[in-house]
């Protein structure tokens, strides 16, 4: 590939090897009962690649963002919903890498980069999650106290977070010098968090999404973040980061149905030859399948390489690569069922286990029809 060179090959052969010696075992494990890979992150920190995404100066290895796309395409190859897992530590520690004290860096973002935290970005209200101006979570200020009621759904790692990034309104008439908006961290066990019920969802078993509420949740006032007036434009602004980690998630997860499938059809014999051999609209669906695949790596990459030469103009195309990522992994891992016939539709065989992760792209990270509307909004 254009992109790769001698010590990327290696990154991506080390992550592969753990993939298939941590990941791929624990599958059966988070599809039958819904568990945490907790242990996957803690070894994946020991070994520095959770550490890809984080600057040198706490002691991170970058931010290397082609190397963090061969971790997280590799870790998705086997299972898209850890990889997704991974990608929600990038979304769940970027503000707080940004705004956050030394004493709140030292604390959890290092802890959070080594795989020994997890953390969780609650953001989402019944109103949706960019209606920031409808959200109904606030937070108060009492003397050296920040005092939050409320509630968030759909958060991601909910119930095995060891944190919460929480985003709220500012209840007046703290609003005037602070901004509509807060951000707060809010560690697990605190008294007046509650983590409330974890969704049954289609896809991403393994990967807890849930409610949390707040009753007069009670936190120092150093863990405020910032306060702003954020409107949708500036949440928009925010989701290159989110939408191209997972971009990075979804070409993983549509070449590891595509091999999987290719692999089924240059084995399962038609009398003396394979299927592969035997129809030519099977091969022609594998080469166009292998197209949009290569058309997908060919925007991540490009992105990616982008982010490392240090241009962060690429909110478009970073969006673009989630929201037609989301389409082409959803289409391969369908066609990968089809064209495995009856076996594509056995659950065990495990092809129908990327259809449902591949869904799942469509909503989680922003939908995206909220995406394309952002993307309108730019032209």
């Amino acid at each position: 590939m254009w992109y790769m060179n001698e010590e990327r090959e290696q990154l991506q052969k080390m992550v592969r090897d753990f993939a298939e010696a941590e990941v791929r075992p624990f599958v059966k494990e988070m599809e039958e009962h819904d568990a945490f890979p907790r242990e996957i992150i803690r070894k994946a920190g020991e070994l520095g690649l959770i550490a890809l995404s984080f600057p040198e100066q706490i002691g991170g290895m970058g931010p290397k963002w082609v190397e963090m796309g061969i971790f997280l395409e590799e870790i998705s190859r086997v299972s898209n919903c850890v990889g997704n897992t991974f990608a929600s530590i990038n979304a769940g520690t970027a503000l707080l890498l940004q705004m956050g004290s030394p004493e709140l860096i030292q604390n959890y973002v290092i802890p959070t980069m080594m795989g020994q935290m997890i953390p969780a970005s609650a953001q989402s209200e019944p109103c949706g999650g960019g209606r920031i101006q409808d959200f109904t979570c606030t937070v108060a200020i009492e003397g050296n106290e920040l005092v939050i009621n409320g509630g968030k759904i759909f958060c991601t790692n909910a119930g095995h977070a060891d944190y919460y990034t929480v985003n709220c309104r500012t209840k007046a008439p703290y609003s005037e010098p602070f901004g509509s908006t807060s951000l707060v961290l809010v560690p697990a066990g605190t008294p007046g968090l509650k983590v409330g019920h974890i969704e049954n969802k289609v896809g991403w078993h393994g990967s807890s999404t849930g409610q949390l509420y707040f009753t007069d949740c009670r936190v120092p006032m150093s863990n405020l973040l910032a306060t702003f007036d954020m409107d949708e434009s500036m949440l928009a602004a925010g989701a290159f980061s989110v939408a191209i980690t997972m971009a990075c998630g979804m070409l993983g997860g549509a070449e590891g149905v595509y091999e999987k499938a290719l692999a089924y059809a240059k084995e399962r014999m038609h009398g003396d030859k394979s299927l592969f051999d035997s129809y030519q609209a099977m091969r022609h669906t594998f080469a166009e399948l292998k197209m949009e695949i290569e058309l997908l790596r060919g925007l991540v990459f490009g992105v990616l390489e982008d982010l490392d030469k240090g241009d962060y103009n690429v909110a478009v195309r970073a969006i673009t690569a989630k929201v037609k990522g989301a389409r082409i992994f959803e289409h391969v891992a369908s066609e990968c069922i089809v064209l495995c016939g009856g076996n594509g539709t056995i659950v065990e065989n495990d092809f129908e286990r990327y259809y449902r992760d591949a869904k799942m792209n469509s909503i989680g990270g922003m939908s995206i029809n909220y995406l394309t509307d952002v993307i309108a909004s730019q032209l």
